[in-house]
């Protein structure tokens, strides 16, 4: 572990200059007036956490450390947002190195997490597929009293809100910073809005399972039942992108790139893209029953839920290339070879910047990670419909979850997991904590 300390004077405007940080130690090059931290020497494949105490330690005096943020590191240099305040005195910076294909770089990346929390879903209703749970004392109210209705995708943006797409209740909700829920796209009723630029909450979508996320806040609806992609724009308002005239059929995931020239959506057993001037077509036909899929570099990596196996797919001519999943059934074995390992109904991936993958399983209801030499982890277990583990540092021993929909990273590195068929969103801190 690396650390880095600069000092926050009483007239903060007045900064010094950091303490020259050891050869091999990670040095805070400034602390300016907003917060803005930079740092220089960290890991290149690693997590950097910017923490404060009200005082350093000296004596019989001990410095307690409160970890602010952490952020994923892909270079040398960076930066972050240090957060003044009363007990927040003084700043040190706390470099992990997780490249390391071994338990240690494991544990480091394990101990940049924290606290499972609950986000939305009270596990009351729900459970039965093609029921509708809405009910309209839940909008505006808190998440956690609401019953949702098999959620399958759930994404982060930069301002803290999370969109979530609840299949059943044929709705896009947003749970906000201050943990209520909001409709957002849907009028919980099925159905086929129109097409043109209207008002969201007046557009019937038809059991949505998929979305994608634009950074501007641009969210893209997989419209399954009614074989449409949507775009939601940040003003309110809801376009259709494209119609597939041949349907969508059980469609996960989906990919839009930024200028919408390009898209990528599950359906059923085929991979599908679209291009404004070609319309639909099929990339690979070849799979059983396709999950969630993501860009990696210049290839998508897809999920086989009915296969029990991850794929690398070109986007030049869709060869599949199998990664993980040896196609049995039973629980993934720790620490093991992921591509010789069981990846039972697995339909959730994620890939952190720094390389690696996350993984969520549904009928094997595990969260699992597979480091950048392909050695799985498992991260957080489940079976069943077990719900459990709020407030608890996520790696305590236990089952915690029920069966997995997606996982995603937020902008802030939390992570966000769609679990079982209840209905829960659930988050884990990116923020340190040493148990």
């Amino acid at each position: 572990m690396r650390f880095g300390f600069v000092c926050r004077l009483v007239a903060w405007l007045l900064l010094g200059a950091a303490p020259a940080a050891p050869a091999a130690g990670v040095g805070i090059q400034r602390l300016g007036p907003t917060g803005l931290l930079t740092w220089t020497n960290a890991f290149t494949n690693g997590v950097c956490t910017i923490e404060s105490a009200p005082r350093l330690p000296g004596g019989t005096n001990r410095a307690v450390w409160t970890p602010q943020q952490s952020y994923y590191t892909t270079n040398s240099t960076g930066s972050g947002s240090a957060r003044f305040g009363v007990g927040s005195n003084f700043f040190r910076l706390r470099a992990a190195d997780i490249s390391t294909n071994t338990m240690a770089g494991f544990t480091n990346l394990v101990q940049a997490y924290g606290l499972l929390h609950t986000l939305a879903g009270n596990g009351l209703d729900g459970g039965v597929d093609g029921v509708n749970y809405w009910q309209p004392a839940f909008e505006g109210g808190y998440a956690t009293n609401a019953a949702l209705s098999r959620p399958h995708f759930a994404l982060g943006d930069t301002n803290g809100n999370v969109f979530v797409v609840d299949k059943d209740s044929h709705s896009l909700l947003k749970i906000t910073p201050d943990g209520r829920l909001h409709t957002v796209a849907g009028t919980h009723q099925s159905g086929n809005g129109p097409d043109t630029a209207t008002v969201a909450t007046n557009v019937a979508l038809n059991a949505p399972n998929g979305g994608w996320l634009r950074g501007d806040g641009t969210v893209y609806i997989l419209d399954t039942g009614n074989g449409k992609v949507r775009r939601l724009d940040p003003t309110g308002r809801l376009t259709t992108l494209f119609t597939d005239a041949a349907g969508i059929s059980t469609g996960r995931g989906l990919w839009v790139r930024d200028d919408e020239a390009l898209a990528y959506y599950a359906s059923g057993s085929k991979l599908r893209m679209w291009t404004p001037a070609k319309g639909s077509k099929t990339l690979n036909s070849q799979f059983n029953d396709l999950g969630n899929l993501i860009f990696s570099g210049t290839n998508l990596v897809v999920t086989d839920r009915g296969n029990n196996s991850v794929w690398l797919v070109n986007t030049n001519g869709g060869v599949a290339t199998l990664l993980f999943g040896n196609g049995s059934a039973g629980p993934a074995v720790d620490n093991s070879l992921a591509l010789t390992n069981s990846l039972y109904g697995v339909r959730g991936i994620w890939q952190p910047p720094t390389g690696g993958w996350f993984l969520a399983t549904h009928e094997g209801a595990q969260l699992l990670y597979v480091d950048p030499a392909g050695i799985l982890r498992v991260l957080v277990t489940g079976g069943g419909e077990n719900h459990a583990g709020d407030g608890q540092w996520f790696y305590t021993a236990g089952s915690k979850f029920g069966q997995l929909r997606s996982v995603t990273l937020d902008p802030f590195g939390n992570l966000l997991i769609v679990e079982n068929d209840l209905g829960f969103v659930r988050r884990i801190d990116f923020q340190r904590l040493t148990p």
